[in-house]
């Protein structure tokens, strides 16, 4: 009886030792099952971020804004100056010349005559940078008077700097788009990239033309440039002008005013000679009686 229980015992713990090694398998198969199924997740998720990061840079323009300045500023300049001449047009011509011997130009000028033909205008020239105070240093010399002068400045550098940046990063987001295009595997998504692509495109060229506008105002310096004549100067140069002319003018005008006057008087009296004429006649018949009767007496 006692053997038949160890027997019966032995038994039993072989089929606990064989359950527990087949659990301990199982589990072991379930484990590795689950290690690849997570690493396939991960693949999957670290992909879908990949994805994400990938649109989330090509949505932010700034992603690859940076904060190291040129120490070369780029500044904007502009100037206004007020002066006074003695001949407008000598003026102008000579600050056109100075202006066009230093590679800038005129971007505009107009001038008008007052009354006492006083001349006064403005112009707006654009010089080279290098060029823009000693412009007006030349200005401030020369035989005119200067009334007013005023110069500022616009330091753009850091507008320019994160201009590049976030073109740089449409740039990027252009290439991926372009790649995504050829990847695109239907209609629909194929649409919607090229939509995208049109928008980043389009800021793109926003960009750049910003880009050159404000390195063209670097490079070119704006200077107003306000002209008026003297008003003594202009009133002695008008009563010397045209001196012959003016007195044929008035010769002419002389002659006509004598030959309306003549012209006139004709009139009047032909016109008024049915009533001028009988009177003319009693009146002289009278007088020849008055002086028939005087001689009598």
């Amino acid at each position: 009886m006692s053997k038949l229980r160890l027997i019966l015992a032995l038994f039993g713990l072989v089929f606990v030792i064989l359950g527990c090694s087949n659990q301990d398998q199982s589990t072991e198969s379930r484990a590795l099952s689950m290690d690849g199924g997570t690493e396939d997740s991960y693949k999957a998720v670290s992909n879908m971020k990949e994805m994400d990061m990938e649109m989330e840079m090509a949505a932010d323009d700034g992603a690859l804004l940076t904060t190291d300045f040129s120490s070369d500023r780029m500044v904007i300049h502009h100037g206004n100056i007020l002066i006074e001449v003695n001949d407008y047009l000598k003026a102008r011509n000579e600050i056109q010349g100075k202006v066009k011997s230093i590679g800038g130009y005129v971007v505009e000028s107009y001038y008008h005559e007052g009354i006492d033909g006083q001349l006064n205008g403005s112009m707006i020239v654009r010089v080279p940078k290098g060029d823009f105070q000693p412009l007006l240093e030349h200005l401030a010399t020369q035989q005119w008077k200067v009334i007013e002068q005023q110069t500022s400045g616009n330091d753009v550098t850091e507008e320019f700097v994160d201009l590049e940046s976030r073109l740089k990063a449409k740039r990027v987001v252009e290439e991926r788009l372009l790649g995504f295009m050829d990847k695109a595997d239907n209609t629909e998504n194929l649409l919607k990239i090229s939509n995208e692509l049109a928008t980043v495109q389009a800021e793109i060229e926003q960009m750049l033309g910003r880009k050159q506008y404000i390195e063209n105002q670097v490079e070119f310096s704006t200077v107003s440039i306000h002209i008026q004549e003297n008003s003594l100067s202009a009133t002695i140069q008008g009563e010397n002008l045209n001196t012959w002319e003016r007195a044929q003018k008035l010769f002419i005008e002389t002659i006509n005013a004598m030959i309306r006057v003549s012209s006139g008087i004709v009139v009047f009296f032909v016109g008024l000679s049915p009533i001028l004429l009988p009177i003319a006649l009693f009146i002289g018949a009278f007088l020849l009686f008055m002086k028939k009767r005087k001689n009598r007496s």
